[in-house]
């Protein structure tokens, strides 16, 4: 019979989760408690690897995230490590936790603690992967406090160092020495941006079908042009989007003439006009370029 631990997922739970749940653990009594229907996996391979690793003073079992079915007599006097294979919304993790913090003097728990392969929303105590800002923004590179001095940077280009570490309890140097590095590295750029709806009152998105060599030229024609904020190689019937600002359709009417039509590589067109786009709101000024 094929053990648990040769399963992928659970190999790479345990590769990336285990040593810190056995830390947790440490020489207390600890109990693994799965929700149903998919924690049993990961529950039956972390009991198995726990085993292994001669931590023999632990069990396993389970219960719905509402506390039904329950073995409570089982867990007195033990660290209770509660498993699953996905948070999504939170709901079972609260209703989980909950359900055993109701018991938790009564049972005199030590601990409750929470694990999961997937974490989407960043609650769980030990995950393998997250879908939050920490998965997205990738913190072995950069960290919660580089987003938040880049969050009071994009809400105000002109706050004062000392003032965003006031905020967020860091030095002004300190905040100088992160922004300098952030800049260096070219993760972000300092740019004074233009308020779109100052200029124009409607866009419109463009796609069309065109050889490689009139993408390009497409591409190298329309980059510099204030009015096109947005630029895109597409698969399918088209090959290339095309986004645009412009004041009025006489404008719009005009670049597609212009521009677009005028090349006569492009075999296809289809315009879809609308709004100011909801965002960007802003747009860099290309006038000088």
């Amino acid at each position: 019979m094929q053990s648990f631990l040769e399963f992928e997922s659970i190999k790479k739970f345990i590769d990336t989760a285990g040593k810190d749940i056995e830390k947790y653990f440490g020489k207390d009594k600890g109990a693994l408690i799965y929700l149903k229907p998919n924690g049993v996996w990961y529950a039956q391979g972390l009991y198995e690897w726990l085993t292994k690793e001669k931590k023999k003073d632990i069990i396993i079992s389970t219960m719905e995230d509402d506390g039904t079915g329950l073995e409570a007599a089982k867990l007195r006097g033990r660290k209770v490590l509660i498993v699953d294979a996905d948070v999504v919304t939170g709901k079972a993790y609260k209703r989980s936790m909950e359900a055993l913090r109701l018991c938790k003097k009564e049972l005199e728990l030590k601990e409750i603690r929470f694990a999961t392969f997937i974490d989407r929303i960043g609650l769980a105590d030990f995950s393998v992967w997250k879908y939050s800002p920490e998965s997205i923004w990738h913190f072995d590179e950069m960290n919660v406090l580089d987003l938040k001095i880049i969050a009071h940077l994009a809400g105000n280009g002109r706050e004062t160092f000392a003032d965003i570490g006031k905020a967020i309890n860091l030095s002004a140097v300190t905040v100088k020495n992160r922004v300098d590095k952030l800049l260096r590295e070219r993760t972000i750029a300092i740019q004074a941006q233009l308020q779109a709806d100052q200029f124009y009152t409607m866009s419109v998105q463009i796609f069309l079908e065109a050889d490689e060599q009139t993408v390009k030229k497409l591409i190298e024609k329309c980059e510099p042009k204030q009015e096109v904020y947005h630029m895109v190689r597409i698969t399918g019937i088209y090959n290339l989007g095309i986004g645009l600002l412009a004041y009025n359709w006489h404008a719009i009417e005009e670049f597609i003439e212009r521009e677009v039509r005028a090349e006569k590589g492009v075999k296809k067109i289809f315009i879809i006009t609308g709004q100011l786009p909801i965002f960007p709101k802003t747009i860099p000024p290309k006038i000088l370029q």
